[in-house]
């Protein structure tokens, strides 16, 4: 288990928001093992999420000068990290767009796994929690992740998206209802095959 990165970098991101490349080095080796375990997540795949994360990292220096600190460094990476992988599926869909159903479903798969909340209870549960996060439209989805996967409070969130607070808890609230009504129809579902 990685230990969580110190909690003031204020001076590194002030030295890497002056063009300081050895100090936004430092930023993203604190950050990296945090934004590395997502990226697995997502895809799956070792070689795949380095590349995220590399494209993030890239991504992250190019625009670190709208980073205001309004959210924590790692949500807003988080978030970009979230966009370059869900343009990575984009590309594959414009790519190969009469892609087997198999493929697109896997693609699916690696676009909404996360790991799982630190109260997991256990992989099964884990599985289904994925499955019906997977289902979830794209925007309850994405509040999902950064409240219980990056732990990011309301405010935080909606600074990272560019959202209204308002809209963040109300985008939650629909979420989690919609987890709820899905978790009620696998109980009965579960209840009645016995």
């Amino acid at each position: 288990m990685t230990s969580p990165p110190p909690d003031d970098l204020s001076p590194l991101l002030a030295l890497a928001r002056e063009g300081d490349a050895a100090a936004f080095s430092e930023l993203m080796e604190a950050e990296q093992p945090r934004l590395m375990a997502q990226a697995l997540a997502f895809c799956g795949n070792i070689h795949l999420a380095q590349d995220l994360v590399q494209e993030t990292m890239i991504a992250a220096w190019k625009s670190l000068s709208r980073f205001d600190g309004s959210c924590r460094l790692f949500t807003w990476l988080y978030v970009l990290l979230l966009r370059q992988h869900q343009r990575s599926l984009g590309w594959f869909s414009r790519r190969w767009p009469l892609a087997t159903l198999e493929q697109q479903e896997s693609a699916a798969r690696h676009e909404t796994a996360a790991p799982e909340p630190a109260h997991e209870p256990d992989a099964a549960e884990a599985e289904l929690l994925r499955a019906m996060i997977a289902a979830l439209p794209a925007r309850h989805r994405e509040v999902i992740r950064l409240r219980f996967y990056a732990e990011a409070g309301e405010a935080e969130i909606a600074a990272a998206l560019g959202i209204s607070p308002g809209t963040v808890k109300s985008r939650l609230h629909h979420a989690l209802e919609k987890l709820r009504r899905m978790k009620e129809k696998v109980n009965r579902l579960r209840g009645s095959a016995h």
